[in-house]
């Protein structure tokens, strides 16, 4: 191995160095330490050695009773335990995954014309025209039907299989959905398993009509993105700001009466500007409000409005935007 490096050093390596490689395929791990020359063959068996090494470091881990260093996402997928969630963020992680795991499951069990149905309803949300679920009826196999159009202007016709199966989709299934389309069709090969890695290079193949791929997780994702069988539950969660962290409240800022201060609130994508003189005598569109709340509600055309939240200015010291209510005199 070049630079000396083991197999655990050179995944800790790869994983460490891309923070958006949250989950990578052990094979995936090989190929890209080939490419960068930690290694001088990816084949499956070198691949297999990198897998069993993180596997064991993992089991070990659990043994001691440590902190590991990796974690495995299930058939071969493989992670840093740094670039996990933590605390509240791990729960709502898991949460999700958990009622992840029971829509995939209901997908299992829903009557496959329901399942054909809920397809069709994704293709929509996914911004196809003129669905069709075609069901039994469908010419080889075919089940939905659709077009996406791109600039208004260019239509591609997609041909839709969809498999609720446990098991992976193998190369012939691929090839038949293949052997279904019309010239100048695409396929699309929806399942809530997943697609063997012959089928993958089938449908990846350059020299034949192009299949794309859709498999269990990517579905639940995009059910859960459109609100299809989920219920979305809003979280707020606080933290500190680290530029207002000193609290640097302006002392009580005496204003020339005479002259005022600009302030200005934003009101359906507009900026409306006024001038504040006092708390009594704000001046907006060349007329006087005896309150920035009078002022405010003006502006939101009868609406009625906290007016000290509702302006701001700009602290000509720091430079930074704060509500009006920061000139209020205590």
């Amino acid at each position: 191995m070049a630079e000396n490096l083991t197999y655990l050093e050179i995944a800790h390596k790869i994983l460490s160095e891309e923070p958006k490689l949250k989950q990578i395929h052990y094979r995936d791990l090989a190929n890209k330490a080939f490419d960068l020359g930690f290694i001088e063959s990816d084949d499956l068996i070198v691949a297999g050695n990198i897998s069993s090494a993180i596997n064991s470091d993992i089991r070990k881990s659990k043994s001691q009773g440590t902190e590991p260093t990796f974690i495995s996402f299930g058939k071969g997928w493989f992670g840093l335990a740094a670039n996990e969630p933590k605390g509240i963020f791990a729960d709502i992680r898991n949460k999700n995954q958990e009622v992840k795991k029971h829509l995939l499951e209901a997908l299992h069990a829903m009557h496959p014309t329901k399942f054909e149905e809920l397809i069709g309803e994704v293709l929509r949300n996914l911004n196809f025209e003129n669905v069709e679920v075609r069901g039994k009826t469908g010419d080889g196999g075919i089940d939905v039907v659709g077009e996406l159009v791109v600039a208004g202007v260019i239509k591609n016709s997609i041909s839709v299989q969809v498999k609720r199966w446990r098991n992976n989709i193998q190369r012939k299934e691929i090839s038949e959905l293949r052997g279904s389309l019309r010239p100048h069709q695409t396929g699309l090969f929806i399942t809530t398993s997943d697609f063997s890695r012959p089928a993958i290079e089938e449908a990846n193949d350059p020299y034949k009509n192009p299949i794309s791929m859709m498999n269990g997780i990517q579905l639940v994702d995009l059910l859960c993105e459109f609100g299809i069988g989920v219920i979305s539950e809003r979280v707020t969660i606080y933290d500190i700001d680290s530029d207002e962290l000193a609290f640097d409240f302006p002392e009580s800022e005496e204003i020339d009466e005479s002259m005022g201060i600009e302030i200005f609130a934003n009101y359906k994508n507009h900026k409306h500007f006024a001038v504040y003189f006092s708390p009594t005598k704000i001046v907006y569109e060349n007329e006087v409000y005896k309150s920035p709340s009078a002022a405010g509600t003006k502006v939101q055309n009868g609406m009625p409005v906290n007016g000290w939240k509702f302006w701001k200015y700009t602290d000509e010291n720091s430079g930074k935007v704060h509500p009006i209510e920061r000139l209020r005199k205590k």
